[in-house]
């Protein structure tokens, strides 16, 4: 069974960071009954993100950082920007080693992108690509808005 567990911020918004990370989790990985998920609503202005992510011991165990005070529509996507991520590390698409990233090609092969552009890396390139789909999803399903 995945664990979700979220600190921060005021409880309407840890609920609303629940239902996301819990439908990005049924969305991008259905069959993954093992993740544990810790979410922290922070603030984090004064840095260049509205959110974080980091992989845990494991390629299971995942912490997110995300900015406490964005708007609703922000927030959503922002989560749906960092469970993409969880998604690629959790499916091995993406690995961590000695501070640097590295992104499965595809020859199978793990590759360094560190040196690219932030827009250009390929796990970032995906995940802006996905956000938006996921946060439309999300509000047709959960909120009823087809806009």
């Amino acid at each position: 069974m995945n664990e979700v567990i979220v600190e921060g911020s005021y409880k309407s918004r840890r609920i609303l960071a629940e239902n996301v990370v819990n439908f990005c989790i049924k969305e991008l990985m259905p069959r993954m009954k093992t993740l544990c998920i810790e979410v922290s609503l922070i603030s984090l202005k004064g840095q260049d993100a509205w959110g974080w992510f980091s992989e845990g011991d494991n390629n299971r165990e995942y912490h997110l950082e995300i900015e406490k005070s964005l708007t609703e529509d922000e927030f959503i996507e922002t989560l749906a920007h960092e469970m993409v991520h969880v998604y690629q590390g959790s499916t091995l698409r993406i690995k961590d080693r000695s501070s640097k990233r590295f992104w499965k090609c595809k020859d199978g092969k793990y590759r360094n992108y560190n040196d690219v552009d932030y827009a250009k890396q390929p796990w970032e390139v995906e995940a802006y690509r996905m956000e938006g789909s996921l946060l439309k999803k999300y509000k047709e399903i959960n909120c009823g808005d087809t806009s």
